[in-house]
């Protein structure tokens, strides 16, 4: 059976970083595994925890059960931070406690939460800047060779977890103020506002005061036409039909407007 390990850092592309995780993960097997490497980005922004954060929920749930991911994007290497997995029913996510698996913990509230032991993980000579390679590829090895948790890992409680705050909808007299979560390579703002919300209900989507057309895709609009929409993982979009929303707008005030 193939093992798929799915990454997920800020490393880029220009580097060797991300290759010497690979490798060192392949190392670190005790005996001849079919492992299918997945990358979802390693564009992150440098030390964006958040963009990760909500990479990962973007993605890890069009993935087989049984994947295991690591999210390596890691400002507090080398600090006192913690190296956790955490476990839920479908998924094994391996990472610095940061804040990257916030989202994943509000999905996924039966989650277990495990510290690697340093001690039994590090092998000398070891990097305190390249953890990526000298701490989570081994941890993710000793999963795939089906070591027993309880010899590398310890057990946490779930409310020791750091959790990044993602503001949600904010209920208006006449609506709701949306905040911006992500924006894409594309310059689509993504909102907090999911189409469950409004489902049946009848909306104008107000940017900057001023209301913009609500389209099933970007083919539906003029080319520079600012428009709203609900994009491929249900959240409202506002974006500029093959233009850069973002570099135009900023950070622009969006409201939704019930009637």
């Amino acid at each position: 059976m193939t093992k798929i390990i799915s990454l997920l850092t800020d490393f880029g592309v220009e580097d060797h970083y991300v290759g010497v995780v690979k490798g060192r993960i392949l190392k670190e097997l005790e005996k001849p595994i079919n492992v299918n490497f997945i990358d979802i980005t390693h564009n992150i922004p440098p030390q964006d925890v958040k963009k990760a954060a909500l990479s990962l929920y973007f993605s890890y749930r069009y993935f087989p059960e049984g994947t295991i991911f690591l999210i390596i994007v890691d400002p507090g290497v080398g600090t006192e931070r913690k190296a956790i997995v955490v476990k839920t029913k479908n998924f094994t996510f391996v990472g610095p406690d940061n804040g990257v698996f916030s989202l994943i913990y509000k999905k996924n509230p039966d989650f277990t939460a495990f510290e690697i032991i340093k001690e039994k993980v590090l092998k000398p000579p070891y990097s305190s800047t390249f953890h990526g390679r000298d701490l989570f590829a081994p941890a993710v090895a000793y999963i795939l060779n089906e070591m027993p948790w309880e010899e590398f890992l310890k057990p946490l409680p779930k409310e020791s977890l750091k959790r990044l705050k993602f503001p949600y909808p904010e209920k208006t007299s006449k609506g709701y103020r949306l905040s911006v979560w992500y924006v894409d390579q594309f310059g689509n703002l993504i909102t907090n506002l999911h189409k469950d919300m409004v489902v049946g209900v009848s909306f104008k989507v107000l940017v900057n005061k001023k209301e913009v057309p609500l389209v099933k895709s970007y083919g539906y609009a003029k080319k520079g036409e600012l428009i709203a929409l609900f994009g491929s993982e249900g959240l409202l979009e506002i974006a500029i039909r093959e233009g850069p929303a973002f570099e135009i707008l900023l950070n622009p005030e969006i409201e939704i407007i019930l009637e």
